[in-house]
């Protein structure tokens, strides 16, 4: 025989919830991702007209 299955709609304070927790979620895990990706960054500044020393290239 088969089975009916019913789903009820979640509430709006449920919804509610749910969004505050997704947004706080991105929220703190923001900073850790923006870190680890500076951190992978390098950048040299070299000045105009630098000469190499002898054997550097």
């Amino acid at each position: 025989m088969a089975k009916i299955k019913t789903r009820q709609r979640m509430g709006w304070l449920n919804i509610a919830f749910h969004w505050t927790m997704m947004i706080f979620t991105v929220g703190l895990w923001t900073p850790v991702f923006l870190a680890a990706r500076r951190r992978r960054l390098t950048v040299t500044h070299v000045p105009n007209g630098y000469q190499p020393y002898p054997g550097q290239q």
